[in-house]
């Protein structure tokens, strides 16, 4: 066809085409400027001096000419009509309309003042991406499915954030960061357990962990412990494990939705999510032992293997007190789901096994060990019929607390990269229910901080819902749908995970920011607490303040300054001394109760005095 004839037979149908070229080439052209020349803290902040603006609008409209151009010679040298071929490739590139987008998504610390906007961006780019996606159907639907390169490539990426997570966990216990609660805790129960006393820990009144959480799983731990009992062994085996979850989450999507892209997206989603992150970030906690433990059991479930679902249903009981409750809902679920005898079976379990900790095995856990976290909403809570009643007589006290701006927004941290689907899944968001009663009664903040390790209640049901949400939204369109909802998760994903994690700065796991390298001084200071931790007597007494009580935990008799002062040691690291315990300070030192043993890096040692 002849320039002129295809130009004008083009711009014939402009208006099928022409004002959305427009816009994908100003958005593209303004991005590259925005993402290359400019500020995106200073565009955040509408803060452009006059040339700025001038080269931003300069940027546009080259990319609004340059992408009509583009079209001009493709569609002349397939010999194909320009209006033909522009609304095809409008439609493959659609996700460039929200190109301008990435810049708040590489403004620093966005997530942390403005946590609504990313949020929406990632939502906006996701569903983008989904449209864009159709666009290229007929090109995806010629591609063979390839198993063994996509569980490959997710396995890889598994081992990269495995071990990247490891080195954070790390650097970060090296740096201080990590407490003796509950870092400190976790390790001198396992040390505690491989010498003989099972589940005991000086750390909590009555020398033994049952008095706060009914763990007995932990036990399992101890093996792996002892190939080298230090804490960061801890740290790398809960990294490790809560990774691994991503084998059952994957194998769950794909055969509940029969599609190997969406099983690809929603495992690659729980990979780079940030709330992974800070779960297996946050120092150490028996409540993720449960994360992979629930996949398996659906994945059992799902492919009717009744061994497999028996040995992850025992391993989850025995993970925590409240899984029993979570057994219960699955039992639920699975009633629902076509197998009422099994479900049944379950639920009696899940409540009996739970009675049965709660009344008998651990009487003191749950709510008896941590009533006053109750009672920011539930003034006179004192147990487990207290909160049941409490639900049960005021059933609005469920969505108003949902509704919360702090609780709301949680919960769309946990659904927004994965397109809202969980939201679709019906019957088996009845996995939810404990998660949702605790989340709702609680008056621990912490609990809706999605940086925290409670996200361990949400984070299997939610990412197992994903793909029975995208199978229920499919079959409502009438249509296969499965390329375009794994491509808007991917997008969805990523772009929570880059806004929301390290690289958009307000990552944290637990309260502090997480740090990627050690400095020198902090490098010298942890290889003095080190050689401070073996050459201290292996049957001496310590108590020391939090941050660097991980660090000397293994041993018999260790406590928490100052809850108790009848040791032999004191280790205190000044920075973390506050002025409450000043009096007390000056009090040991006026009556020289202790002496002075060592002080360095601003970490006072000090050690009882035989005379008094």
């Amino acid at each position: 066809m002849p320039p002129d004839e295809l130009v004008s037979a083009g711009l014939a149908h402009a208006r099928r085409w022409a004002l959305l070229a427009a816009l994908l080439g100003f958005a593209a052209g303004w991005t590259a400027w925005a993402l290359l020349r400019g500020d995106p803290a200073a565009l955040v902040a509408g803060d452009l001096d006059p040339a700025q603006r001038l080269a931003a609008l300069r940027a546009g409209l080259a990319g609004l000419v340059v992408l009509p151009v583009v079209y001009f010679f493709a569609a002349r040298r397939l010999q194909r009509p320009l209006a033909e071929l522009a609304v095809t490739w409008n439609h493959r590139l659609l996700l460039l309309a929200g190109a301008p987008a990435c810049v708040l998504l590489a403004a620093p610390g966005l997530a942390e003042r403005r946590g609504f906007v990313p949020l929406a961006v990632s939502l906006g780019l996701g569903l983008l991406a989904a449209a864009t996606a159709s666009g290229w159907r007929d090109v995806l639907a010629r591609q063979p499915a390839r198993p063994r390169l996509t569980a490959g490539l997710l396995f890889a990426l598994g081992l990269a954030v495995a071990a990247l997570l490891v080195h954070l966990g790390v650097v970060r216990h090296h740096a201080l960061v990590s407490n003796i609660h509950d870092l400190g805790i976790f390790e001198n129960v396992l040390w505690r357990s491989l010498h003989g006393d099972l589940l005991a820990t000086s750390l909590f009144p009555g020398d033994t962990f049952n008095g706060q959480h009914f763990a007995p799983l932990l036990l399992a731990l101890v093996p792996f412990y002892a190939l080298s009992p230090r804490a960061e062994t801890l740290i790398a085996l809960q990294v490790v494990w809560l990774c691994s979850a991503a084998i059952p989450l994957y194998l769950f999507s794909r055969r509940r939705s029969g599609s190997l892209a969406l099983g690809f997206a929603v495992t690659l989603a729980f990979l780079v999510s940030p709330l992974v992150h800070a779960n297996a970030l946050w120092d150490f906690h028996d409540l993720t032992l449960a994360v992979p433990l629930v996949l398996w059991a659906l994945w059992a479930h799902d492919g009717d293997r009744r061994l497999g679902l028996a040995l992850a249903v025992g391993a989850l009981l025995l993970a925590r007190e409240e899984m029993g409750l979570v057994v219960a809902a699955l039992g639920l679920f699975v009633a629902l789901d076509g197998r009422p005898r099994r479900g049944l079976v379950l639920l009696a379990l899940g409540l009996m096994w739970f009675i049965l900790v709660a009344r008998v095995f651990a009487p003191g856990t749950g709510v008896g060990a941590h009533a006053d976290g109750l009672r920011g909403n539930l003034a006179e809570a004192t147990g487990y019929g207290d909160l049941a009643l409490a639900l049960l007589a005021n059933p609005l006290r469920l969505p108003l607390e949902l509704l919360r701006p702090d609780k709301f927004g949680y919960l769309l941290c946990l659904g927004v990269p994965l397109l809202l689907l969980p939201a679709l899944a019906g019957r088996l968001l009845v996995l939810l229910l404990p998660a949702a009663a605790i989340f709702v009664l609680s008056g621990n903040q912490y609990v809706a901080d999605p940086y925290f390790h409670y996200t361990s209640f949400f984070l299997p049901a939610v990412f197992a819902a994903a793909p029975v949400g995208a199978l229920h939204l499919q079959r409502w369109l009438g249509g296969p749908r499965m390329h375009e909802l794994a491509a808007g998760i991917v997008v969805a994903a990523l772009a929570f995970g880059w806004s929301f994690g390290l690289p958009g700065g307000s990552f944290r796991a637990g309260f502090h920011p997480v740090p990627t390298a050690l400095t020198e001084a902090e490098r010298e200071r942890h290889a003095w607490l080190a050689g401070l931790a073996r050459d201290l007597p292996a049957d001496a007494c310590v108590a020391a303040t939090g941050d660097v009580g991980a660090h000397l935990a293994g041993r018999r008799c260790f406590a928490w300054f100052p809850a108790r002062l009848d040791v032999d040691y004191l280790v205190l690291h000044r920075e973390d001394i506050n002025a409450k315990h000043m009096p007390l300070l000056r009090n040991l030192r006026a009556e020289q109760r202790f002496r002075t043993f060592d002080e360095q890096h601003k970490i006072l040692v000090l050690q009882r005095n035989p005379d008094k």
